[in-house]
């Protein structure tokens, strides 16, 4: 498995496995943790916020739940360290990532994703990722 990365000062990006970490040691700091996979984090970090977003990766996000999850994103990170996840940290967080800094306007979805693939292996799902680019527009 991939550790998780970091993507900005205050925004990380990873798999279950790392949510699940921060119950044993947060040495990053993360204060938000939002889940984009239907798993459930077991083990919890006292102090940490969990937020919960299903996102189904072979299938289009729906325009509220993308703009529910980029809210939830841009609320959290303005005082906290966020950590996003999905089951991998390979499809779902990825394009979520990217499109959130996309909505930010640091780049657009696609430079954030070649951004994040020059520090992690990604490999988002084209269905899930050509709907988020249609709710960009």
């Amino acid at each position: 498995m991939i550790s998780m990365t970091r993507i900005w000062e205050r925004l990380w990006l990873g798999g279950i496995d790392d949510a699940e970490a921060l119950a044993k040691a947060n040495p990053n700091g993360i204060t938000t943790v939002l889940t984009l996979c239907p798993e459930r984090v077991e083990h919890r970090a006292r102090g940490v916020n969990y937020l919960s977003f299903p996102i189904e990766d072979g299938r289009p996000i729906p325009v509220a739940r993308f703009d529910s999850v980029i809210d939830a994103l841009w609320e959290n990170v303005r005082w906290g360290k966020v950590l996003v996840h999905c089951v991998a940290g390979l499809s779902r967080s990825p394009i979520i990532v990217a499109g959130w800094m996309h909505v930010v306007g640091y780049k657009t979805i696609d430079e954030a994703l070649a951004d994040i693939n020059r520090i992690r292996p990604i490999d988002p799902s084209p269905v899930l990722l050509r709907s988020v680019k249609e709710v960009l527009r």
